[in-house]
């Protein structure tokens, strides 16, 4: 994006991000054109906010999220350190549009992944994770209808992550056959969507290991990051009040409740 573009989109999504803002879209000579500019604008942006940074989120890992927002392949977002929040987390509905819910499995790293020319390995990448956490993330957008903006404008809105609810860590995970691992999401004691560990590009620590390699020449990802590595639910609106469980069976619940 040209230099100016850049700096109008910036200040257009910054004052969405602080004060509230509701966008239709960004004007068109400064809204992103493809992956790449999408994460151009995010990076700007997110030095423009100054916001602590928590981690990573990973969408469109799945066939369905793919379809549901037409594209063929993965994006990455931030996540904010001051949107993570634990298992039984009571948060207020009315601040989210959407109230999206993603069952995900999340990984927290114990050691660097530092920025370098070779592509990492799968092993690599799980060799330098130190927990597996069970996680709900909520999706959200400045945008006042995600599903009409192209996917560069969403990849740079942070791509929509609006919080992250962690589960405790589960033991022994790395003796997990993640692939097969089940999660179902809950709303009110109803299942509302169910999947398993494959559905996150097949296996959720290959997501990871795409996040490592595109993020290699960004900066990398660092030791106490969280990342979340798309959903295996499915995508449900919640109502603005209602109780949110996420069942990983085995591997624990992550529990959330909208007042």
């Amino acid at each position: 994006m040209k230099k100016k573009d850049l700096a109008r989109a910036v200040e257009i999504m910054a004052d969405a991000w602080q004060v509230g803002t509701a966008l239709i879209e960004l004007p068109e000579e400064c809204r992103p054109k493809t992956a790449a500019e999408g994460m151009q604008l995010q990076d700007a942006l997110a030095e423009a906010l100054g916001f602590e940074l928590g981690g990573w989120k990973i969408g469109c890992t799945s066939e369905y999220a793919q379809k549901l927002l037409k594209t063929d392949g993965p994006f990455a977002g931030r996540v904010f350190a001051a949107r993570c929040n634990l298992s039984g987390a009571t948060l207020s509905g009315l601040i989210y549009k959407l109230r999206g819910l993603e069952g995900e499995f999340a990984f927290v790293l114990g050691k660097d992944l530092k920025p370098r020319k070779r592509p990492y390995t799968r092993a690599e990448v799980r060799d330098a994770v130190m927990e597996l956490r069970p996680a709900i993330e909520i999706v959200d957008s400045r945008f006042t209808d995600w599903l009409a903006v192209n996917t560069p404008s969403l990849i740079a809105d942070m791509g929509c992550n609006a919080a992250l609810i962690l589960g405790a860590p589960v033991k022994g995970w790395k003796k997990i056959d993640l692939t097969k691992a089940t999660a179902k999401m809950k709303v009110d004691g109803k299942v509302v969507g169910s999947g398993k560990g494959a559905d996150a590009l097949g296996d959720p620590l290959l997501a990871l290991t795409w996040l490592a390699n595109l993020l290699r020449e960004r900066g990398g990802l660092k030791a106490g990051q969280i990342v979340s590595t798309g959903t295996c639910t499915g995508f449900h609106k919640a109502a603005e009040k209602c109780k949110v469980v996420a069942d990983f069976g085995k591997l624990g619940k992550v529990k959330l409740t909208f007042v």
